[in-house]
């Protein structure tokens, strides 16, 4: 797995990954990082993302909902980011860093 897909999975990680229902910072912030991702040219899978979630004890219906929103984005569907701010500047560095 590319190091920057693995820190982008990172930051998911962080979040309360235990709950069915991600809380909607946390929606906010795993749309924008897919939609970064894709516009600097990053694929993320969902085996990867579902291996992680399998690796790391995430809630099953947490990572569904993550790779749904993974799999709209990659797809060009239109998805609504309801907090874009959630997605700072902070992670965006650290995700280019690694490109």
């Amino acid at each position: 797995m590319p190091t920057v897909i693995a820190k982008a999975l990172d930051f998911i990680n962080a979040m309360d990954t235990t709950v069915a229902v991600p809380h909607s910072m946390d929606e906010s912030t795993a749309k924008g990082i897919f939609k970064y991702l894709k516009e600097i040219g990053v694929q993320v899978s969902a085996e990867e993302i579902t291996a992680r979630g399998t690796s790391e004890g995430w809630n099953p219906e947490f990572t569904k909902k993550v790779v749904g929103w993974a799999d709209k984005i990659a797809s060009d569907e239109r998805v609504v980011i309801k907090n874009p701010e959630y997605f700072s500047s902070y992670m965006q560095e650290q995700l280019s860093a690694l490109v």
